[in-house]
C-alpha cells in the first residue's frame, strides 16, 4: 500500500510541474509575439505637420532662432528700400524735380513722419519752392524735433548760410523793401538775434521809417555803436534831400552829356533801353518805382540753366497789381552801353500784360549811377 502512496504522489507532483512549465511557455512566447508585431509595425510615418506646437511663449530655441532671421530679413529689405528711397529723393530734389518729389515726400512722411533725412530732403526742397522766409521757418521748427547731433548742426549750418547770404545780398543791392519782408517774420522767431535787429532797422532807416527803426532797435542798448550807425543812415539822408533837388541830383555836366547818352526806345509813355544780361541780349523798361530790376517768365525760361544756378530764394514782392511770391536769381552782370552792375539781383515775375519788353528796369540798377532821361529827345544820361 505504502508503495502505490508513494508512485501516486510522484505522479501527481510531475503533472503539477508540467502544468506550471506550460503556462509559463505560453505567456513568455505571447509576450515575444506581442513585442516583435509591435516592432515590424512602427515605421517611420510621414511628417505633415510640424511636431513642435508651442505658443510664443514657449518657442524652442530654432524656433525662435528660424523667426529672428526672418525679422533680420525683413529689417534689412526695409533698410534697402529706405537707402534707394533716400537715393531716389536725392536725386528728384538735385535735378529739380518737384513734380514728382512733393507727393513722395507728402505719403513717405505721412507714414514715417520722425525720418529726419526725409525732412531735411523736405526742408531744402521748401527752399526752392516756398517763401524763403517760410523755408527758414520750417528749418526753425525742425530744431523742436528729435535729431542727431550732425542733423542739428546741418539745420544750424542752414539757417546762418540762409539769412546771412540773402541778408548780405539785398543789402548790397539796395533792396531795401524786400529785405525789411525777409526780415520781420524771422526776428519773430528769434527776436534776441543781432543779425535779425540790425539788418531790418537798416532796411527801416534806408527808407526813411525811422519809427520802425527805433522800435526795432529798442532790444539794443541806445548807445550801441551798431545802433548809432543804423540812426545816422535817417540823418544822413534828411538833409540831402533839403539841400538839392532830384534833377540837381542826376544832372550830369553840361559838356559831357552827349559823350553818357544811352538811347531810348519810346512806347507810349515807356521807355525801352536795350542792354545785356550776363551776355543775353535783354530789353527792359525803365521804371523808376521798382525798387528791383525784374524779367518776364517767358525770358527768363529762355535762358540757358547756367544763368540759373544762383537761386537766392523766393520773396513777397510787391507790384503794381499787389504782392506776388517771386524767385529772385543774382545774375554775373548787367550792363547798359557803357555802364555796368555786377552780381545784380533779379526778380522773376508773371508779364503777360507787357509786350517789346523782357522786364523792368528797377532802382537796384539805376541808383548806383546819376542819371537824368530826356524825354523830348528819348535819351538816358547816365554815369
Amino acid at each position: 500500500m505504502n508503495r502505490w502512496h508513494t508512485i501516486l504522489v510522484l505522479l501527481l507532483t510531475l503533472s503539477i510541474s508540467l502544468n506550471v512549465y506550460l503556462f509559463f511557455a505560453i505567456f513568455t512566447e505571447k509576450t515575444l509575439s506581442s513585442t516583435l508585431n509591435l516592432t515590424e509595425n512602427t515605421e517611420p510615418q510621414p511628417i505633415t505637420q510640424p511636431i513642435i506646437r508651442q505658443s510664443d511663449a514657449g518657442q524652442s530655441d530654432s524656433i525662435k532662432l528660424f523667426k529672428n532671421q526672418e525679422n533680420d530679413q525683413t529689417t534689412s529689405d526695409h533698410i534697402t528700400d529706405r537707402e534707394q528711397l533716400l537715393e531716389q529723393a536725392n536725386e528728384w530734389l538735385q535735378n529739380k524735380e518737384f513734380a514728382a518729389l512733393i507727393p513722395f515726400l507728402q505719403n513717405y512722411l505721412k507714414a514715417h513722419p520722425q525720418d529726419m533725412a526725409f525732412l531735411l530732403i523736405e526742408a531744402k526742397m521748401k527752399v526752392e519752392t516756398e517763401l524763403l522766409s517760410d523755408a527758414i521757418s520750417h528749418y526753425y521748427d525742425l530744431l523742436r524735433s528729435p535729431m542727431t547731433a550732425a542733423q542739428q548742426t546741418e539745420v544750424e549750418q542752414q539757417i546762418t548760410k540762409l539769412t546771412q547770404t540773402t541778408i548780405t545780398q539785398l543789402e548790397r543791392n539796395y533792396s531795401w523793401d524786400i529785405l525789411a519782408m525777409f526780415v520781420e517774420p524771422l526776428l519773430q522767431l528769434e527776436p534776441t538775434s543781432r543779425l535779425y535787429i540790425l539788418s531790418l532797422a537798416t532796411a527801416y532807416a534806408q527808407q526813411l521809417q525811422a519809427g520802425l527803426m527805433e522800435n526795432v532797435l529798442g532790444a539794443l542798448d541806445y548807445s550801441d555803436p551798431d545802433a548809432q550807425k543804423v540812426r545816422q543812415i535817417v540823418l544822413a539822408q534828411l538833409p540831402a534831400e533839403q539841400a538839392t533837388t532830384p534833377e540837381e541830383q542826376t544832372q550830369p555836366p553840361q559838356n559831357e552829356v552827349i559823350a553818357r547818352s544811352i538811347p531810348l526806345k519810346q512806347v507810349r509813355d515807356q521807355y525801352l533801353v536795350s542792354g545785356a544780361l550776363s551776355g543775353n541780349p535783354v530789353n527792359l523798361l525803365i521804371d523808376t518805382g521798382a525798387s528791383i530790376t525784374a524779367i518776364s517768365e517767358q525770358y527768363f525760361d529762355r535762358l540757358s540753366n547756367r544763368f540759373k544756378i544762383n537761386h537766392l530764394g523766393r520773396f513777397t514782392i510787391g507790384t503794381a497789381g499787389g504782392s506776388v511770391m517771386a524767385s529772385i536769381y543774382e545774375f554775373r552782370e548787367l550792363t547798359l552801353h557803357h555802364v555796368t552792375v555786377q552780381n545784380l539781383p533779379v526778380v522773376v515775375l508773371p508779364m503777360e500784360g507787357i509786350s517789346n519788353a523782357d522786364g523792368l528796369l528797377g532802382m537796384n540798377f539805376l541808383r548806383e549811377f546819376d542819371f537824368k532821361i530826356d524825354q523830348k529827345n528819348a535819351l538816358m544820361f547816365i554815369e
